[in-house]
């Protein structure tokens, strides 16, 4: 049996030493991905599509403040939570990553139990959030069917009552042209009945046994 996938995380830092602290305290519970730079951060996060980024400020080229406004710019990566992780520790720089998009905040020098604490609520918040949406989404589907199976139920009388009405007319009518006239009708909505009823099974799968028969019909 194989073992759940594990979530991932991208660690962008220029830092070796904090790259290896920041795997070491969470590659046992998450698959790690690391980079050194804005741009292969970037790249990287189109890539693997991380379930969290933890992602410093200060680097050479490209600071965190720019990766975080790409990222929130690209549609591909913009939901992707952010935890700026940073030596930067005054008021004004946390409140400025949290303006751009990030999800927290962590000051070095980082405790590993905090660490692990913020990544781990980003991941319920996004799970959390992808609950809701499938949610949404099913009930959305419900509601569309159910106003396709009330329009259709309706569609239905027109070519019924046709079906039932020409039937009785066919019944007691002597005259073959005029009873052949209604058998026509009769033929018609039948067919036109048959399609419909095709269309209403095509949602919900069993559609070959209506097929089979209609070529019968035919």
């Amino acid at each position: 049996m194989s073992e759940p996938k594990k979530n991932t995380v991208l660690i962008v830092d220029d830092e070796e030493l904090v790259i290896i602290s920041l795997t070491q305290i969470l590659s046992p519970d998450y698959t790690i991905y690391a980079v050194k730079d804005g741009p292969d951060a970037i790249e990287k996060a189109e890539k693997f599509l991380p379930d969290v980024i933890l992602l410093d400020i200060v680097m050479p080229e490209m600071d965190g403040y720019a990766v975080i406004s790409a990222l929130k710019n690209n549609d591909q990566t913009h939901n992707i939570p952010v935890i700026f992780i940073s030596g930067l520790s005054e008021t004004e720089d946390e409140k400025k990553g949290l303006a751009l998009g990030a999800a927290d905040y962590i000051s070095k020098p980082f405790s590993s139990d905090i660490v692990k604490l913020r990544v781990q609520n980003q991941i319920k918040i996004k799970e959390q959030m992808h609950l809701i949406i499938e949610k949404e989404l099913a009930e959305k589907s419900t509601r569309a069917k159910m106003e396709f199976l009330a329009n259709m139920s309706y569609d239905m009388f027109t070519p019924m009552n046709a079906i039932i009405g020409m039937t009785q007319i066919a019944k007691r009518e002597k005259n073959s042209e005029q009873t052949t006239d209604c058998l026509n009708e009769i033929d018609i909505a039948s067919r036109h009945l048959l399609g419909l009823i095709e269309e209403l099974l095509d949602i919900s799968g069993p559609i070959k046994m209506i097929k089979r028969n209609k070529k019968n019909i035919e």
